[in-house]
Parts: structure tokens; sequence; C-alpha cells
């Protein structure tokens, strides 16, 4: 239902000219507005308002019809709307169909009579004059005179002959009407009059200069604009004083938002408003279709508005419909000067058809108001003209020097391009877009290169980086490109830096083999190739020697030339000096210097970064760090970039990241957080897109369910499908290992032993037995002193305290740990309290508490019962702190934290006597910190702990740090 919102003025000046009408002075009203501004339903809600108004005898009721609907049903009304009241004849023509209200024109009844014109009838002489006098409800007698002038115009010959019989047929035509007024005043109404044929046109200027003093008003609806074939006419028209130009303009703000109230009520008014009057500019037709598509589906501009744009278009005729094409292909690119060499126009033309467009709301500076208007009108297109015009655009673009990523948008639209390097505006496009993070463009402009380029070299580098960007995102996608890749490096028209990525690929995929034998290509490479060859593939074998050694292993590896770290930075791949940094930890065992390099390297990562990161990025990054026990950095580095929106945009980098945070969240004993950052990588991609380093986030989760007591989930962990070679990469370590600790869980002594084997076995013969990697010998020992034998868990733990020296306090506390099972229980107390005192410098609150669990039972043994509850307590707190149930489960079977001795117990009470910096010295010296510790940790004096300390046991009326509350544990545990 159309509402009509600020047209009083426009009604009342009508209602007035027809009110002198039916006194006998007639007149003409030309109704001009921009396209779609409203005028056809002004017309119809006039002739209804006429309507009325003869019925009821006033003709000043005529312009009342402003706030009223101008359609829909209604008593009296015959299905068009249409209607017959006491007498009143509305004659409604169209050029489809013919709706009549009542019977027969009488004296005094109002005549009405509407045409509709339209270009398709352009041709057809009389057309318009036809739709007014053969209308089934004029008299007979009237309608077959008027046939007959009609006829003899249409079968007149010869030009003379015609311009005669004309202007005898244009006379007698306006005579006969005017006689039929005689009896009963008109309204006449004909819409888009500028469309009328040449014949029609001239019948009204005939019938103009006859009408003052006939009771008759004619109202033509016109578009304002350029229209050759009517402009004459309205100039004469104009020039006689009964004629009259009523103007139709868009809605203001205001006026939008009460026809939105009206529709969808005020507050729908007060919050849509603005968005619609900015797609529409208050054009009418565009504002009913956006109420229809919000009313229909609570979508904004969507198929009402984009056919409603449409159709206002294409009543511009060819040229406004050929600039708004023009407009939609072009863009953001949108000139003058540029549309008018795109559609073959003049500009000035083209300069005023956008003009007369914005006029109307239907475009707005010089483009779509709405991108679903410029969607629409591209959609509407036949795709081979809308290519066309793309092709053209971006040589337009080309020659104008615009950057390739605005011509590979029409290249790629286009399918191609003529008279331009088609190929290299894709690829720099690409580049440029990767810079930018938007992935997806950069993929369909390689992929558009591909299809461009009929020369082999070019095709393989382009289907390379086509691949490594697709990696990115999903290395299974990317995976599609590896044959054809293998064939050109093997046919040796793959660059030697891109045979290195197919290699990478190949490994990630478990296809050692393949990768093995490029690799043996690349060794021969000539001395003609790039002079960073040799970096590159060092850094190669470095990585090989370190994820995926059996390949490389049973062919020996060449490292000679420059390493990473010799080349310019600008030329230098990431990867390529963090392959360095993790050797120098895992083979060289290098810790300090390796860890000093990784740090320089990660401060500059995001400055070095290229477009797309080769491999295992996120990984090679931070896998050195912790690999050398550096679990503060490691996860400072992890938070920082969890953050950076480059990592962000990259699912490939989000996974592996989320690997590593959940690999650091086991070693920190923080298990919670180990299953959510594992399961989030394995969502951000999927198993198999991971490949062989799938052990790793599967490692994590399996070892965090597993000590938390989910024994049956991590056995569901290890039901996932993982591909063979997995166990010839370092990632099968990492799941080895996890592996062995659900055997242990199971009390599957011999299956555990296996698995701590096979990992001890792999990192010997490749030359990886390095602590920071797998404790597989702590893991072992274990299940040693789980049969009962002592001496070769002892053997096993002796080795492990001997490679780790100072380094690796996690480790090393593990191993003193499960070394004082295996002594004497005069020194079980010793080594186990120098267990606690390394694991609570390392943060790993998991072995803090099993450690803590274990000299708490020693404490028993010897005696000291309250030491050994005191430490149970904390022991229980920290377990529960990282969800170890089945350690809390022994300590303290079923009890909550009032039983132990936590919250809600007497000693919470007093600790509420302690200031902040009291109880932060309290919790860290009942954690078992030295007052030196927790000077460092808290940066304060030695002097200002002890002060703290005595003031700590005064209020809390204990003598020791021994005594100190449980509750304070619990502290240790939440914060940890």
């Amino acid at each position: 239902m159309t509402r009509l919102v600020e047209r009083d003025e426009q009604l009342s000046r009508l209602a007035a000219l027809l009110g002198q009408a039916r006194s006998g002075t007639g007149g003409i009203a030309l109704v001009e507005g921009k396209a779609a501004t409203g005028k056809t339903d002004l017309l119809h809600s006039f002739a209804r308002s006429a309507d009325d108004a003869f019925s009821d005898g006033a003709s000043e009721a005529v312009g009342s019809a402003a706030g009223r609907p101008a359609d829909g049903a209604s008593a009296g009304r015959g299905p068009a709307g249409d209607r017959s009241v006491d007498g009143v004849v509305t004659v409604r023509v169209t050029a489809d169909s013919l709706v009549v209200g009542g019977e027969s024109a009488v004296g005094g009844a109002l005549l009405q009579l509407h045409a509709i014109c339209s270009p398709a009838e352009q041709a057809l002489p009389l057309g318009v004059v036809s739709q007014l006098f053969l209308a089934p409800a004029l008299p007979a007698a009237f309608r077959a005179r008027a046939a007959e002038l009609i006829d003899r115009l249409a079968s007149a010959p010869g030009t003379g002959a015609t311009e005669r019989l004309t202007a005898q047929v244009l006379h007698g035509l306006c005579v006969e009407l005017l006689a039929l007024v005689d009896r009963s005043p008109a309204l006449i109404t004909v819409d888009d009059v500028q469309h009328a044929d040449p014949e029609s046109v001239l019948w009204l200027l005939y019938l103009a200069r006859r009408i003052a003093p006939a009771p008759v008003l004619v109202v033509l609806a016109s578009d304002v604009g350029p229209h050759p074939g009517f402009q004459a006419a309205r100039t004469e028209l104009l020039r006689y004083p009964h004629s009259d130009v009523i103007t139709v303009g868009r809605l203001s703000q205001e006026g939008t938002a009460e026809l939105i109230g009206h529709h969808l009520g005020p507050s729908a008014a007060q919050r849509l408003t603005p968005a619609f009057f900015g797609a529409s500019g208050g054009n009418p037709l565009l504002l009913n279709a956006l109420l229809e598509d919000w009313r229909t589906g609570r979508t904004m501009a969507g198929h009402a508005y984009r056919r409603a744009l449409l159709t206002s278009v294409r009543r511009g005729g060819p040229t406004g419909l050929a600039v708004v094409r023009g407009l939609a292909v072009l863009g953001e690119h949108a000139s003058e000067a540029l549309l008018s060499r795109l559609v073959g126009m003049n500009v000035d033309v083209v300069a005023e058809t956008v003009r007369t467009f914005e006029a109307a709301g239907l475009l707005s500076d010089g483009g779509f108001a709405h991108p679903n208007g410029r969607a629409g009108v591209l959609d509407d297109m036949p795709p081979q003209q809308r290519a066309g015009l793309h092709r053209t655009v971006a040589r337009l673009l080309q020659e104008r020097g615009e950057p390739a990523t605005a011509v590979a948008a029409h290249i790629i639209a286009g399918e191609g391009a003529d008279g331009i390097a088609t190929t290299r505006v894709l690829r720099d496009a690409a580049e440029s877009h990767l810079l930018e993070q938007r992935f997806s463009v950069a993929v369909d402009c390689l992929e558009q290169a591909l299809r461009s380029s009929r020369d082999g070299r070019e095709r393989a580098a382009i289907r390379a980086r086509l691949a490594q960007v697709e990696w990115r995102s999903d290395p299974r996608a990317a995976a599609r490109h590896l044959e054809p890749l293998v064939g050109d490096a093997r046919a040796g028209v793959l660059a030697p830096g891109d045979v290195i990525e197919v290699c990478l690929q190949l490994l990630w995929q478990g296809r050692g083999e393949e990768a093995a034998a490029l690799t043996e290509k690349l060794r021969a490479a000539p001395d003609d190739a790039p002079a960073d060859t040799g970096a590159r593939l060092r850094a190669f074998e470095l990585w090989l020697m370190c994820t995926h050694p059996r390949p490389v292993r049973r062919r020996r590896p060449v490292l000679r030339g420059q390493s990473a770290a010799d080349g310019p930075a600008e030329r230098t791949a990431p990867w390529q000096q963090f392959s360095e940094v993790l050797a120098d930890v895992l083979i060289h065992r290098r810790y300090e210097e390796a860890t000093e390099r990784a740090e320089q390297l990660l401060h500059k990562a995001g400055l070095q970064r290229g477009p797309v990161w080769t491999g295992e990025s996120a990984l090679l990054c931070l896998m050195p760090e912790v690999y050398a026990d550096r679990m503060a950095q490691a996860t400072r580095w992890c938070e920082v970039w969890r953050h950076d929106p480059w990592i962000a945009r990259v699912p490939m980098s989000r996974a592996e990241l989320a690997a590593v945070s959940a690999e650091i969240a086991v070693r920190r004993g923080d298990l919670a957080a180990a299953v959510e950052r594992a399961r989030a990588a394995l969502e951000e991609v999927s198993v198999p897109a991971w490949g062989t380093a799938v052990g790793l986030p599967l490692s994590s989760l399996i070892l965090a369910a597993t000590r938390t007591g989910q024994v049956r989930t991590a056995a569901e962990y290890l039901r996932v499908p993982v591909p063979a070679s997995m166990f010839e990469s370092r990632y099968g370590l990492h799941y080895l290992y996890a592996r062995g600790h659900y055997h242990l869980a199971c009390d599957n002594h011999t299956a555990a032993l296996a698995d701590f084997f096979a990992c001890g076995e792999l990192m010997r013969s490749w030359s990886l037995d390095t602590p920071g990697l797998v404790p597989w010998r702590t893991g072992a020992a274990e299940a040693w002193l789980r049969q009962g034998n002592r001496e070769q868990a002892r053997r096993l733990l002796n080795e492990q305290l001997a490679g780790v020296g100072t380094d690796f306090g996690r480790v090393r506390g593990q191993a003193l740990r499960l070394l004082a099972a295996c002594g004497s229980e005069r020194r079980r107390t010793d080594l186990l309290g120098d267990a606690v005192e390394v694991l609570e410098g390392t943060g790993d609150r998991y072995e803090l508490a099993w450690a803590l669990a274990d000299l708490s039972r020693a404490h028993h043994a010897s005696g000291e019962h309250r030491r050994a509850r005191q430490t149970a307590r904390r022991a229980w707190y920290v377990a529960r702190g990282c969800q170890a149930e089945p350690l809390c489960g022994e300590l303290f079977p079923g009890m909550t934290d009032n039983e132990v001795g936590g919250p809600g117990s007497l000693a919470d009470t007093a600790l509420g006597f302690l200031s902040r910096a009291e109880r932060r010295v309290a919790t860290l010296a009942s954690a078992g910190y030295t007052n030196h510790a927790i000077a460092r940790k808290l940066f304060i004096t030695e002097s200002t702990v002890e002060q703290h300390l005595t003031k700590v046991y005064r209020k809390l009326n204990v003598k020791h740090r021994e005594e100190l509350p449980a509750l304070l544990h619990h502290d240790t545990a939440t914060s940890a």
C-alpha cells in the first residue's frame, strides 16, 4: 500500500484546477519530477480524490487525500481499485487493461480518461489517443466515430496526404471529445507523456488550444530530463495561460521518517530513517521498496530495492541505462571522463545523465547510494556485456597508471583483458593483497594469472605462489597443487626457492621420499642458480634434521655455503633464520645463544615478515624457546602474537599458535588451558589438514586428559587417525611421549616403556636427544619404578640429570622427584625438598604438586606428621589448581576446601588482617620461595621481605613459614 507524504501542496493545486474545470474553465497541468519521485502515485491519488469530490459535490475535498493510501481495496471498488459512486464514471485505461466503474456518462458526472505511455508504443500512431477514446465504458457511438477517425490516419497513404489528413483527424477527435464533455466534465490524465507517440502529442496540443472554455482538466505527468520528442510540445503547452507546472520532488528526511513511521511504527522510524534516507535519497519508489524488503525479511536494500532501482533506471532510456551500467562496472574508480570513454558517449551527456539520476535519488555523489544497488545493476547485465566492460575498464585503468590491485579486479571480473601484461599485473596485485592480509583476493588473482599464462616457467612460479598462499588457510586445499608442482620441479622449470617450498609441503603431507628426491636435485643445482640458493638449502636441511630427520639421514646433508644469518635481511625468509635457531637448540644445544637470537628475531619478526610465511611459521618461531625451557618468554610471545592482526587473519597461523600455547600450558601444568587451546588448534584446521604436525596438538590433549583423570577421553584422542609418517617426525615424539603417560595411567607399564624407549631410540638416532624436546628418560624411569625396577630407573634418572646440568629446571625437578623414590628414606626428604625448590621456579604446577605430595609422604614416613599434613594441604591446593583430580583424590579423598583447611576456615578470618603487600610475601613464603627469591619476584629488598614476614608471623600467631595457613597455598595455586 502506497502512502503519499509531503504531497499536500501538489494535490491542493490540482484540486483547485479541477474545481475551475467543473465551473467551465478548462486547464492543463504538467506534473514534472525526476524519475520515480512518485508522479504516478500522485495521479492515482488525485483521480480517486476526484471521484470523492464529485460524488460528494464538493471539489474542495480533492486535496484531502494527501494522507490516505493511494491504492488498496475499499467498499465500491472494482478489482483494480477503480470505483463508481453516484453516477460518476471512472475509466482507467492502461497499455494492458481497462477497468470501468459505473454504467454510463450522465449529466454532471465526472468522466475520467487515463492513459499510460511507453517507449515501446511510440511508433504506434495515436496509441495514446486510442487508450483514451476506445474505452468500453464510453458510449458506443462515440467509440465508433473515434475508431473510424483513428483508422483513417493509420491507413493514409503518402506523406502529403498524411499531413493533411492528420490535421483533419486530430481536429475531429477534439470535436468529438468536446461534444462528449458538453454533458459531463472530464479529467484526462496521461502518465509518462514524454514517451507518447508524435500523433498523440499533436492531438494534446490541438486539445490544449481548445479547452479553455470547456469543463476539462488535462493532467500530464512527465519525467524531467532531455526528451527531444516532447520538449517542443512542452514549451508550447506552457505558453497557454490556462496551463500550470506542478513539481514533484524527493521526500525530505522528515518525510522519510513519517513514511517509515506509518508502516513500521515510530520506534523503527527513529532507528531506520538515516539508513533508508541514505539508500534512497528520499525517492518514494525506492523508499517503498526498502519498506517491502524490511517487512518481508528484515533485509536492507534487498530484492525489491534492486528491482525498483532497475525499473527507474530503465525509464531513463538507453542512454541512462548505459551510463548506470558503466558506473556499476567502474565502481570506486568512476569519473565522468572515464565513464565517457567506457560507454562511448560525450562527457557532457554522461555528466547530465548522472546529475539527473542524482536529482532523483537513484545515484548519490556520482555513484550508488547503496552497494546492493550496484550489485543489482551488475547482476542484471548480460554476462558477456559485463565481462566486455570489465576488460575495457582494465585497459583504461592500466593506461591511467592505476594500482595493479584495481586493474586486476577488472581482469578477474572480465576473465582477461586485451592490450596489457595480464599475468604481471595479476601477480603484482596478489602480492599487494597479501601485504594487506586479503588472502582470498590474492588467491583469485593468482588463479586468474595461472589461467592467463602460456609460459611454462611462469605458470610453475604462479602455481607455487598459489600453493603457498592457500597453505596458510588450509593445507589440504593447497595439496591440489602438489602433483603439478612436483612435475614442474622434476622438469627443472621451478625456481630453487619454490622447490624447497614444495618439499616442505610434501613433508607436511608425509611424502618424505619425494621430498628427499627433490632435495637431492637441489644439491646438484647449477652454478647459475640464484645467489641465495645455498643459504636456503642449508636452512632447509637444518629444518629437516630437526623435524623430518629420516629422509635427510638416508642422504648425507650438504651444509655448506652461507647461512641465513649471512644473507641480506630483506632476502632472507624468516623460516630460514628460525631453522638455524631450532637447530642450535635441538642439535647443537647452544641454549643461551639460541634463545638470545630467538628473542632478537621475534622482536624483528613483525618488520621482516613477508606476505606469506613458509610452512610452519608459528611453530618455528616459538618452539625453540619451548624446547630451551624458556616458558616465561614463550608464554609472553604467545600472548603478544595472540593479539597480532596478522595472526588473527591467517587460519593456519592461528592454529599453530594455539598448538604451541597448548604445549606450553601442558609444561606449566595449566591442564584446562592446554585442553582449550589444543582443541582450538584442531578446530581452526582439521586433523587431516594438520598432516604430520597433528602430533603436537593431539599430544597436548592426550597428556592433559590423562593428568586430569579423564582416561577415557584420552583414549578417544588416541583413536583419532594419524598418518604413519608422523612417527618419522619430531611431532611423533610428542605423541609417543603422551601415549606413554596414558599407558602409565592405565597401569600398562610394558606399553608405556615401549613408547618411552621408542622416543629415546628415535631421538638418539636423529641426534636430537635433548631433554627439552621430550624427557623420555623420566617417563621410562617412572614406568620402571611402577614395575619395581629401581636400578633401571636410577640409571635413566642419573643419565637425565647429567644431561640437564643447571638447565631445564622442569625436567631436573621431575628427575629429582623420581630419584627420591629410588633411594633410601634418609635421602628421600632432601631430594624431594630439592625437587620442590627447583620446580617452584619453573612454573610447572603439575610436577610441583606431585613433588609436594611425595614430600608429604616422606615427612609422614619420618614421623613429621604436622609438616606432612601441612605439605599435603599445599600439594592438594596446587593439584586442584591445575585440575589434577587423581592426585587430589590420593591426598584427601572426597574432601572440600573447609575440610582441607582452605577458604571458609578459621585461617581465612586471620588472613583478613594482612595487608596486600604482607599477603603477597606470605603467599610466596608458604609456597617455599626463599627471601631472596621473593625479593626478586616482587622487586623489593630482602630486608623488606623480612619485615613483612615478621608482621605476618605476629598477626597469624605462627613461628615459622612452614606453619603458614594452607589458604596461602590456595593463593599460590590460583595465581601461579
